[in-house]
């Protein structure tokens, strides 16, 4: 344990978990700010992470469920007994040979993640957020490209020369950071000369900072782009040398004829944009000397798997794969595996999704991780038995958050459908009601982690070293330990080292390093530097034919071999009954729906955070609706239904009403006395409309149709 002083260590407000450095005053955390070796900077979330680290709901030893789940009653309990009932479940599970029933939702801070490890040990799989809105991105990087993509972060911003183009799609890199230095990234660019394009439906911080705010139709993103390659194709403004020597022979011609009918005018129908700033838009990325595109992660699109793929598609024949300013291919960190290394289950044969009556609809798609959005409807269809939980919030998360409420307390011959339900909590959540264990976890501040993920936004080589920097109260476990306890007992052939500090050792071993080594660096290493045009001396990209696919000749049958122009299927449902399209977004002050941020008094002051929610609608609507600012109103979908302040803003489409993201909990002395309602209430969940969902990645905040009325 470090001593008082400024100690390195990552951040955990939200996912972007950037360097910082504590100080600590006599065993408590005091301060935040930037770590400079880590670009020095930390967001008003990062720096409020000292109000949370002291919260009087803090949990501080292991509980069990005492009522029905959902009651939210519970006793303590010691962590033996609590590991014991794990342990005998999991040895119960396995031992009928379903250990692939078992799926842990976490957010995965490095693909060597401990947890990860057991997973793979075990039999059982990783669920996390990222198939929410990021799945899709990858999964179409992958099909295009190969290799790893990047899927967390934007692309390299800071790397953008004079009149480059910064083009973003429904991301809100100023309030839904993936990274503290993003902003100012942004801005500087702007300063040297670059342009900044916002496409979102709603006027966000990055729209106000603009040159130029595109409010396309929800969903009508993937036609804007391909009425833009039509018209770089039809002027031949496209990457010559790039088309010819670098995208599969034959997948050009065959996007030429796709796109052929794919004018800008016929697309301006679909994406509301119109045609000439289509075209406008479309020469402006074809004449700059780079192009670089970012979204998800802040407005979730509807045909997300559509999407990434004309936006790949885009970057593509525009020539803007691993150059500045474009989509940089990042360089992996060669860490030393962990002998013997779990192979792990397969995901395409044992994977919830595709062991229940809906594998017919999931045969055709591939996932890197169990979707999330299908959690409601695998424990229905007996898919999954065992959920453990671990810094997420289904609860509140998901989409039709009340059907997933619905599924985990649902019986079958007098015992519950999903067998145990286990959530690691700092303090209690929504989720937590309906926990079979609540095991007490550990800050940020007072626990190890080895944080290696090849798509960080620095794109080089590196790791980041989380530190304790207190001490942790009561019997508080990190989950890395736990589930490190449970490899012993398990698989203890795969999990031969002592602890946590001795696996990253030997994980740091091949880069000559260790954890101690990186504490007197600083808690960070990497080369500090990037390449360029890598699929140059790597013999090309990492598709089997060593070049860009456009064509995806896997998803013919599914009619998705190239990208789907429409809008999402529940964009033309009952339009009459719900004529208002549902737009989600973030700010500075609030990440999703975790404790992290939502249980923070700093950040949900009325003054200096932002304490309510409301529901942003266009004067125009609002004065045919007879609505005022001020007035409660009703929001309802197909869904559900809840009641919100009016607040009339001309951030808005006419067409649609916007809800900040992330609001809606009942739980936590200061989210409890907050305003604010969460939009996952309206929003289907996968499991009784998936013909409606983007099997890879797509999730309705921006497809949801819902009406409003005083």
């Amino acid at each position: 344990m470090k001593h008082d002083g400024w100690i390195p260590t990552a951040c955990y407000q939200c996912k972007a978990e950037c360097a910082i450095l504590a100080r600590v005053e006599d065993g408590k955390v005091k301060e935040i700010r930037g770590n400079p070796r880590g670009r020095g900077k930390a967001c008003v979330k990062g720096m409020a992470g000292v109000s949370l680290q002291y919260s009087p709901d803090r949990i501080t030893r292991p509980l069990k469920r005492v009522g029905e789940r959902g009651e939210g009653r519970f006793e303590p309990v010691s962590w033996d007994e609590a590991l014991d009932i794990i342990a005998a479940k999991l040895n119960e599970l396995r031992d009928k040979g379903e250990a692939h029933k078992l799926t842990a939702s976490f957010f995965p801070h490095s693909i060597t993640d401990p947890k990860w490890r057991f997973l793979n040990a075990y039999g059982g799989f990783i669920n996390t957020a990222l198939p929410h809105c990021d799945s899709a991105k990858i999964v179409a990087f992958i099909k295009t490209m190969g290799g790893v993509p990047n899927h967390h972060i934007p692309p390299a911003w800071f790397t953008v020369p004079p009149g480059g183009i910064m083009l973003m799609a429904g991301r809100h890199a100023f309030g839904g950071l993936d990274d503290a230095a993003v902003p100012l990234d942004i801005l500087e660019a702007r300063r040297r000369g670059a342009r900044l394009v916002v496409l979102d439906p709603f006027f966000s911080e990055d729209a106000a900072k603009a040159d130029w705010w595109i409010p396309v139709r929800p969903s009508g993103d993937t036609a804007l782009f391909l009425g833009m390659i039509n018209h770089i194709i039809a002027r031949e403004m496209y990457d010559r040398d790039f088309v010819e020597n670098w995208i599969r022979e034959g997948d050009f011609d065959k996007l030429k004829e796709y796109v052929r009918d794919k004018t800008p005018a016929a697309m301006s129908v679909i994406c509301d944009v119109p045609a000439a700033d289509i075209r406008k838009l479309a020469e402006m990325c074809a004449e700059a000397p780079s192009v670089g595109v970012d979204s998800f992660k802040g407005i979730m699109l509807g045909q997300a798997l559509d999407f990434g793929h004309a936006w790949t598609i885009f970057l593509a024949i525009t020539g803007n794969i691993d150059n500045p300013g474009g989509q940089p291919l990042p360089d992996l960190t060669p860490l030393s595996p962990v002998e013997p290394v779990p192979a792990g289950p397969s995901l395409a044969e044992k994977g919830f999704h595709v062991t229940g009556p809906d594998r017919e609809k999931f045969r055709n798609y591939s996932f890197i991780m169990e979707p999330t959005w299908y959690q409601a409807q695998a424990i229905k269809n007996g898919g999954l038995k065992v959920l453990i939980n671990s810094e997420a919030n289904p609860a509140l998360t998901e989409m039709g958050q009340s059907e997933w409420c619905r599924a985990v307390t649902m019986k079958e011959n007098g015992a519950y459908k999903l067998e145990l339900l286990v959530s690691y909590e700092i303090m209690l959540s929504e989720t937590s009601k309906y926990a079979d264990l609540v095991l007490p976890d550990k800050t940020y501040f007072e626990r190890w982690e080895l944080l290696y993920m090849p798509w960080w936004y620095n794109f080089g080589q590196g790791v980041l070293l989380r530190q304790p920097v207190v001490e942790a109260p009561g019997e508080c476990r990190h989950s890395n330990e736990v589930f490190i306890e449970l490899g012993k007992r398990l698989c203890p052939e795969y999990f031969a080292f002592r602890d946590d500090v001795e696996f990253y050792d030997i994980q740091l071993a091949g880069l000559g390093l260790s954890v101690a080594k990186l504490q007197d660096m600083g808690g960070i290493w990497s080369p500090g530097t990037m390449g360029f045009r890598k699929y140059r001396d790597a013999g090309g990209f990492g598709t089997p034919s060593k070049k860009i696919h456009l064509y995806w000749e896997d998803l013919e049958e599914a009619g998705q071999a190239m990208p789907r122009p429409g809008l999402a299927p529940e964009y033309d449902a009952d339009a009459e009954a719900y004529p208002f399209m549902l737009v989600s977004y973030r700010s500075i002050f609030h990440q999703g729906t975790g404790q992290w941020s939502h249980n923070n008094p700093q950040l949900r002051d009325p003054v200096s955070g932002l304490y309510e929610n409301p529901a942003l609608i266009n004067p125009i609507a609002a004065e045919k609706l007879g609505i005022k600012d001020g007035d409660r109103v009703t929001i309802a979908s197909r869904t559900g239904e809840i009641e919100a302040t009016a607040k009339l803003s001309q951030r808005i489409r006419p067409d649609c009403i916007a809800l900040h993201h992330g609001f809606g909990s009942s739980i936590g002395r200061v989210a409890a006395s907050g305003s604010g309602v969460s939009d996952n209430a309206l929003i289907p969940d996968a499991g009784t409309t998936l013909d409606w969902q983007d099997l890879v990645g797509g999730e309705s905040h921006v497809s949801t149709r819902v009406r409003i009325q005083s």
